[in-house]
């Protein structure tokens, strides 16, 4: 472990941790941006939309039936609604003993506690006025069958061909029971190193994860989805400082980012030394919203028919 820890180390590590720990969110529709945001501002996010096909015309040429961009591109307003931080005290972990890794134990902890807030603010959108389509199915019951019930409960829908779930974890220990999936190209594949399963590209789906905190009503199982069925949008507080300058008031605090250069997702780190004890603190921090399916609306509006809820009765 370093001697010392700057504030970009952590908030790296962290988002790589954040990352492993929650790879569910690649499985949504994301907005993800460094660009600063205040509590409760609307951003717009945009999901796409399948165009139609239209047929060659001798006249017209490939013209014929040519679809607006702007109306296979769906905008999205989205209420920042959340702002999570994770503070630390750096001197506390610089100072940590090195027989175990206690360092890389206290990262996966800030990143799970970051993930699951988001993810879980997400999936508590599962809801019937959200999502209307939805199986029938008791935990006893379940089975590949009850993957197959869904599928074509989607297909019917029209979603889209990238599908993905997110389950409890009686419903994925029934999978994990049934020998159409244990054996054959499926065995070995539900877990590995970390406690939670995770199968792909089974019945139709490219990947299914155990979630054993669904957060949603208790009877909900399981919920199968595209990428249209929930946008997420992240940014980060507004930087204080740059106001505090403005001001003339000192310094008091020290802002960094970092930016995940796969997917846009970035964190920000605030650091500060508390007068008298002279420890220094860093807390870790985000801002999103997210909206999901019909948004309340009517049956079948806006992105409804992208996600299909299981429910036990």
């Amino acid at each position: 472990m370093p001697a010392t820890l700057s504030t970009s180390e952590i908030l790296t590590d962290v988002l790589d941790a954040f990352k492993v720990l929650y790879p569910q969110l690649k499985s949504f529709s994301t907005d993800f941006s460094s660009a600063g945001a205040v509590l409760n501002q609307t951003v717009i996010a945009r999901i796409s939309k399948v165009p139609a096909v239209a047929a060659y015309d001798p006249v017209t040429g490939y013209k014929n039936g040519a679809t607006d961009v702007n109306t296979i591109v769906e905008d999205v307003p989205v209420t920042i609604d959340s702002h999570q931080h994770v503070p630390v005290k750096i001197g506390y972990l610089q100072s940590i003993s090195t027989k175990r890794d206690l360092y890389s134990e206290a990262i996966k902890n800030i990143g799970f506690a970051l993930g699951k807030a988001m993810v879980d603010s997400c999936r508590a959108k599962v809801v019937a006025a959200n999502f209307t389509n939805q199986t029938v199915e008791t935990t006893a019951a379940t089975s590949r069958d009850t993957l197959s019930k869904v599928t074509l409960a989607m297909n019917i829908k029209g979603a889209a061909l990238l599908r993905y779930g997110i389950t409890s974890s009686a419903f994925y220990n029934k999978l994990d029971e049934d020998a159409r999936i244990t054996s054959g190209d499926y065995h070995g594949q539900q877990r590995s190193s970390g406690p939670y399963g995770h199968l792909t590209n089974v019945a139709g789906f490219q990947d299914i994860w155990e979630y054993p905190a669904m957060p949603a009503p208790a009877n909900l199982s399981a919920f199968f989805y595209d990428k249209r069925a929930i946008v997420v949008a992240t940014r980060l507080p507004a930087d204080i400082q740059n106001i505090a300058s403005s001001a003339g008031i000192p310094k008091i605090a020290a802002f960094e980012t970092v930016q995940d250069p796969d997917s846009g997702l970035s964190l920000l780190g605030i650091r500060w030394m508390e007068p008298g004890t002279f420890d220094v603190y860093v807390t870790i921090t985000i801002l999103w919203g997210s909206k999901a399916g019909a948004q309340g609306g009517a049956a079948g509006s806006i992105t409804d028919y992208a996600g299909h809820r299981v429910v036990t009765a």
